[in-house]
Order: structure tokens, then C-alpha cells, then sequence
């Protein structure tokens, strides 16, 4: 999957309430993953940016940006983090500001290459539980 490749047939509106139903989303599935790796359950989003910003992509749209430390994405001219507030990014002197020469580095694509499965995976379970949420409201 090329994360540029459009998963849905629309994205996600990227409201308030739905981002922060995607960061409930993403905390729970963090914690699965350090259940997976036996670690301890996390107590934030830290070291998550790749596959939130990743997963926020394929469900809100926007241009993946970051730097060395920390990446997001942009939509709209307005920042969409959902590790927004972790210990991590909140010791960060500039966590918002993008590097296009880092952007560009071989080891950074191979490293994003690896979460992609996975950030996809959670976007289509996240996109189908919105959808049906979505028509239990209309019903």
C-alpha cells in the first residue's frame, strides 16, 4: 500500500469529536500493541507519531509533515496530532516544525514502510466503526 492511495470513499470530517474519537482509538490500539510486544501498557501516546500521524492520514486526508523526532499531519492549514499532549512531544523544543531534507531520508521511508500494514489496518477498523456509528444516528 502507498499511503497516497486513497483508502475510503471519503474521509472522515475532521470535527473535534472525531479526532478525538481517533485518539481514544489509537491510545487503545497502542496499548494492544504493548500487550503484543509484552510490554507495559503505555501511559500515553509517546513513540506513537508514525502510526497515528500515519493513521490519521488515511482517515482525516491531509499531507503527512515532520522531522526527526516527530511528525503529524497538516489538513486544511490546521495541525491534526493525535499524540498531541504525550510526554514525548510535550519536551519538544519545535515538534511542528517539518524538515523536507529529513523527509526525504532512505532510513525514515524504510522505517515508515514498516508501519504501513498497520496503520491501515487500524484506519479500516476505525472507518467501519465510524460508518456504523454514522448510520445508527440516522436510523
Amino acid at each position: 500500500m502507498k499511503l497516497s492511495e486513497i483508502l475510503f470513499e471519503e474521509f472522515v470530517p475532521s470535527t473535534e469529536e472525531n479526532v478525538e474519537k481517533a485518539k481514544a482509538f489509537i491510545k487503545q490500539k497502542w496499548n494492544e500493541r504493548a500487550k503484543e510486544y509484552g510490554r507495559e501498557e503505555p501511559t500515553d501516546l509517546s513513540g506513537a507519531c508514525k502510526f497515528a500521524s500515519m493513521f490519521a492520514k488515511l482517515v482525516f486526508g491531509g499531507e503527512l509533515r515532520g522531522n526527526k523526532l516527530h511528525q503529524f499531519v497538516e489538513l486544511d492549514n490546521r495541525l491534526i496530532d493525535l499524540t498531541a499532549g504525550s510526554s514525548d512531544v510535550v519536551l519538544m523544543k519545535e515538534p511542528y516544525k517539518h524538515d523536507k531534507r529529513f523527509w526525504n531520508n532512505p532510513e525514515h521511508k524504510r522505517s515508515m514502510q514498516s508501519c504501513e500494514p498497520r496503520a491501515k489496518q487500524w484506519a479500516e477498523e476505525f472507518v467501519r466503526l465510524y460508518q456504523n456509528e454514522v448510520i445508527k444516528d440516522i436510523v
